[in-house]
């Protein structure tokens, strides 16, 4: 058996002479923490990767986009952020002072169409768009 051996502080302690030296850890890793924190770096990425598909797809022509849409659930505009993605998408580039870009409507009695370009001939055209019944 071991000696014992008073310390400065009162306590006696077992001698190392005849005592195996059994290792003790510093300090238990936190496994939880790591978990979670990848799971979460997971759920991230897939969250920017939807996020990037649904922008991408905001950015085509509003059949395409209305194709994709119609699969998803309602949930999808919860998981992102739909509206500000929306506005940017659809904001267009053209600016006050720009002028208009050039389109073709069809007359309200199916006689023919009226293209922009024809109606602004040096004079301001107005359009007023709406319902007003």
């Amino acid at each position: 058996m071991g000696d014992y051996i008073r310390c400065h502080s009162g306590l006696s302690l077992l001698s190392m002479e005849n005592t195996a030296v059994v290792s003790v850890p510093a300090k238990p890793r936190r496994r939880w923490i790591r978990i979670t924190t990848r799971v979460l770096v997971v759920v991230f990425v897939l969250w920017a990767v939807f996020v990037g598909y649904m922008w991408r797809i905001m950015h085509r022509p509003p059949e395409a986009f209305a194709r994709v849409m119609m699969h998803l659930p309602w949930e999808v505009f919860l998981i992102c952020p739909f509206e500000t993605m929306w506005t940017h998408a659809r904001a267009g580039t053209v600016r006050v002072g720009d002028p208009a870009p050039d389109f073709t409507l069809t007359k309200l009695d199916k006689s023919g169409n009226i293209h922009l370009a024809e109606l602004n001939n040096g004079r301001p055209a107005v359009l007023v768009f709406g319902s007003y019944t």
